[in-house]
C-alpha cells in the first residue's frame, strides 16, 4: 500500500520520481505506527472498551518500538496473534484487580524491560550505537510511563492505570518469548 501511495504522489506531481523510495518508506513507517492503534481501537470499540484499548496499546507501541522482542514471520500471523493478544488482554484485564500482586508484575516487567532492552530481531539488527540508544530510550519511556501511572492513580483514574500497566507487561512478555525462542532454537 505504501508503494501505491508513493506512486500516486508521483502521478499527482507532489513528489519527484527519485523520491519514491523515501516516501514509500515514510508511508510504511506511518502505517506501522498507526496500524496497532487503529486495530486496538476497533477491537476495543467492538468490546465496548475503546479508551481502555488505547490506554493499553499506546504504552505498548512506545515501549515496543525500542525494546524489541518477538516478531511474527508474516503479516497474517502477526494479525492473528495481535488480535488474540489484544482481545485476551482486554478481557482478562476487566477481571483483574489493580492490587499489589498485579502492580508487582508491572514493576518486575518494567525492570526486566530496562535490563533486557533492546532485544535484537532478525528483521532489525542493531549495532552497538543503536543498542545503547534503544536501551536509553526504553528506560526513559518506562520511567515516564511509571510516573504517568502514579499521577493517574493519585488523580483517581485507577481504572485506566491497569491498562497502561498491561501494555508494558505485554511488551515484556514479547521479550521473554523472543529470549526463549532464541534459547531453544540453539538447542
Amino acid at each position: 500500500m505504501s508503494e501505491k501511495i508513493a506512486d500516486w504522489l508521483i502521478r499527482q506531481k507532489a513528489i519527484a520520481a527519485d523520491e519514491r523510495e523515501l516516501y514509500a518508506y515514510a508511508v510504511h513507517c506511518l502505517f506501522s505506527l498507526l496500524y496497532p492503534l487503529v486495530f486496538a481501537l476497533v477491537i476495543g470499540a467492538f468490546f465496548g472498551m475503546p479508551i481502555e484499548a488505547v490506554a493499553m496499546i499506546m504504552p505498548f507501541i512506545a515501549v515496543r518500538k525500542f525494546s524489541g522482542g518477538y516478531h511474527a514471520d508474516s503479516f497474517g500471523k502477526c494479525l492473528c496473534i495481535s488480535s488474540i493478544v489484544i482481545v485476551a488482554a482486554l478481557q482478562i484485564s476487566k477481571y483483574v484487580d489493580n492490587n499489589i500482586t498485579f502492580n508487582l508484575i508491572y514493576i518486575v516487567s518494567s525492570i526486566l524491560l530496562m535490563i533486557f532492552s533492546p532485544i535484537d530481531s532478525a528483521n532489525k539488527r542493531l549495532d552497538n550505537e543503536d543498542r545503547k540508544f534503544c536501551k536509553k530510550v526504553t528506560i526513559l519511556i518506562v520511567l515516564v510511563l511509571f510516573i504517568i501511572v502514579e499521577l493517574l492513580w493519585i488523580a483517581g483514574y485507577r481504572h485506566y492505570t491497569k491498562y497502561i500497566e498491561v501494555g508494558v507487561i505485554l511488551a515484556e512478555l514479547l521479550q521473554i518469548v523472543a529470549i526463549f525462542k532464541v534459547k531453544y532454537s540453539r538447542k
